[in-house]
């Protein structure tokens, strides 16, 4: 069988496994939790990087990638509909700061930029956008490897306080 068809039904069943996995049993928000976690202060506090009148990055505390941030409106917003032309330019100005602060501390990267809306993907109901780099490389399994980080983070034990404030600090110091 050709070495493509392999990789490619490798990658399909994979991604198949994880967003059953994903969908199915994770969930990083207690739907009966009083408050959003991103609008509790001491997880801003503990996690901010940035901070201007409508958006907050922050670094995410359960990482699929190392330097994986959260792009975060201060208004309590479920979804990306609900944005207002202000908060949507300071989110698309910080997404720019954040890939240049990335790639001084990586080198060069790649990225995505992810939004997930809506009760059956949404992991946190408060709009948040995802900027998850990698280093640059031609392997399809850097990709495989991806696509399995990004739909097995929830299982990931999270940072600990200090590695999120190192993680913090070094973006605060160089965007």
């Amino acid at each position: 069988m050709n070495k493509k068809i392999i990789l490619w039904s490798l990658s399909l069943f994979l991604v198949a496994l994880s967003g059953f996995i994903y969908f199915n049993i994770s969930s990083n928000y207690n739907a009966g939790q009083k408050t959003c976690p991103f609008c509790n202060p001491d997880v801003i506090n503990l996690q901010k990087f940035y901070e201007d009148d409508y958006i907050y990055g922050m670094c995410s505390y359960r990482a699929v990638k190392p330097w994986h941030c959260l792009i975060i409106t201060k208004r309590h917003i479920k979804n990306f509909m609900e944005i207002s032309d202000q908060e949507l330019l300071a989110a698309g100005k910080l997404l720019k700061k954040v890939n240049l602060a990335v790639q001084k501390i990586l080198g060069p990267t790649s990225y995505i930029i992810l939004e997930k809306s809506g009760q059956g993907l949404q992991s946190v109901p408060h709009l948040h956008f995802h900027y998850i780099a990698t280093k640059e490389t031609s392997s399809i399994f850097s990709g495989l490897s991806y696509l399995w980080n990004f739909f097995t983070y929830t299982f990931k034990t999270p940072m600990n306080k200090q590695e999120i404030i190192d993680c913090a600090n070094k973006m605060k110091a160089v965007i």
